[in-house]
This record gives C-alpha cells, sequence and structure tokens, in this order.
C-alpha cells in the first residue's frame, strides 16, 4: 500500500513530463538525445537465429495506463521507463530499483536498471551497472542490450580487442536498424584504432556474415 501511494503522487507529475515530451513544447534532454537502447523497441529482424529482440520497458506511451494500473512492478517501471526516456536517467534509478523489487526475475528490468546507472555515471559501466548486465546475461548470453554494455566495459577495462570483437557481433546481428546503428558506430572505432584496424577493415568485419 505504501509504495502505490507513493506512485500516486508521482502520477501528475509524470504525466506533465509525458504530454510536455510528446508535444514538444518542454525541452527535455530526450529531445536531442538518443533514446536509451532499453526503451528503444527494435523491430528487427535479427539476423541471428539464436537471439530474440529485446522488449522495451514501459516509457512514455504508457503513462495514460498509471492511473489505472494496479500491478506495482508496472508501475514503477513505467515511471522508470519515463524518466529514463525523458533523460532524467538518475531519477530513474530508484523506480527501477522498486520495480525489481517487486519482480526479481524480469530481466528487461535489470537491464534497464543497468543502463540508467551508466547513463547517469557519463558513460561509465561502473561494478553496480555491470552486476545488473551480469544478472541478465546468466539467464541470457545473448541479451543484446547487456552485450553492448558489457562490451564498454571490456574497453573501459584497457581490453579493445574483447570490445570490438562483442561490438562486431552485435552489428551483425541487428543488421541496418538505424538507432543500433549509430549507438555502434559511436563505440567501434575507438577500440579499433586502439588495435590498429581501419575504419574500411571494420567495415568489412562488421559486413562479414550479414
Amino acid at each position: 500500500m505504501k509504495a502505490r501511494l507513493s506512485v500516486r503522487q508521482l502520477v501528475i507529475g509524470m504525466m506533465s513530463i509525458g504530454i510536455g515530451a510528446a508535444a514538444s513544447v518542454v525541452l527535455i534532454p530526450a529531445i536531442t538525445h538518443p533514446a536509451p537502447l532499453t526503451v528503444y523497441q527494435l523491430t528487427g529482424p535479427l539476423n541471428s537465429g539464436a537471439t530474440t529482440l529485446p522488449t522495451a520497458i514501459k516509457g512514455i506511451p504508457a503513462l495514460p495506463s498509471l492511473l489505472v494500473e494496479k500491478n506495482a512492478r508496472t508501475q514503477w517501471e513505467i515511471i522508470g521507463g519515463t524518466l529514463l526516456q525523458t533523460g532524467f536517467a538518475n531519477a530513474s534509478i530508484s523506480a527501477l530499483e522498486r520495480a525489481i523489487a517487486n519482480d526479481p526475475e524480469n530481466i528487461m528490468l535489470h537491464v534497464a536498471l543497468g543502463e540508467a546507472i551508466v547513463i547517469a555515471n557519463g558513460g561509465w559501466v561502473n561494478a553496480r551497472a555491470k552486476a545488473e548486465f551480469d544478472i541478465a546475461l546468466r539467464a541470457d548470453p545473448n541479451d543484446l542490450i547487456a552485450r553492448f554494455y558489457l562490451a564498454h566495459w571490456l574497453m573501459q577495462s584497457g581490453k579493445p580487442k574483447p570490445a570490438l570483437v562483442k561490438w562486431v557481433g552485435l552489428m551483425r546481428t541487428v543488421g541496418t536498424d538505424e538507432v543500433w546503428y549509430d549507438k555502434l558506430w559511436e563505440a567501434m572505432p575507438g577500440a579499433a584504432e586502439q588495435l590498429g584496424i581501419s575504419k574500411l577493415a571494420l567495415q568489412a568485419l562488421c559486413s562479414a556474415g550479414m
């Protein structure tokens, strides 16, 4: 009951954020920055039979249902997802933690929390974020988003080769999806440069097997 009261206190503010974002009247960070991967619905198809499309967490489009939603996990998912989607990653962490408390086996929520922590820390995959991605990968070694951020952790740990291997594998899997393409090409060149791999050679690696 206590959690539900807390949710209701946030509904009006969250609805205001969602309406402002949808109408492009309130200039919030999500308008000028790419959406986090966990709130993006990849449409596929994927170039891998072993990997399934990740399910996006609920965000701005689900805000109207927050007024009538009775499930605590879904309530906190909507709040956390909306905050993450609108650029308030740090504020989304507590909501996502509450969602996980109500559904600890939900891998999607663990990945979303890990991504929120990374974004809130300026792109740094710290131990807390990595722990969330590790939970996801133990349940599903092919989780796309967890693999993406694990590669970042490898890169930040001074291991550009395994990081690049993971990113190239993801590029071959997601094909021509625009959001993933942009995310991966933001990440890969730095690792390739450290390994002495040219952009042309990197493009060839990404295209092989697609």
